[in-house]
């Protein structure tokens, strides 16, 4: 999947804070409309990954895991690992 970053893209507020106008190159928009192609053609099952709802869990998840809330179970502690999902 093509990457895009905020950094690509320059974005102009006006004095209320609103974004009015964005500025991005040529082969930032290309890859822009690359990544829409192939979000396109992905199947309708696939659509709810992309919604802002689900990213953001992502994002979570990812936040989690770079802080190190993280738990590794095993069948031996199966019992310890669901309390500290309780915690």
């Amino acid at each position: 999947m093509s990457e895009i970053s905020l950094k690509d893209i320059k974005i102009f507020f006006d004095e209320d804070g609103k974004a009015r106008e964005v500025l991005l190159s040529y082969d930032t928009f290309q890859r822009i409309e690359a990544l829409l192609r192939e979000l396109s053609g992905r199947k309708d099952d696939q659509a709810y990954f992309w919604t802002e709802q689900w990213q953001k869990r992502i994002r979570d998840a990812e936040a989690d895991i770079s802080a190190g809330h993280t738990y590794r179970a095993t069948a031996q502690n199966i019992d310890k690992a669901l309390e500290w999902l309780d915690e």
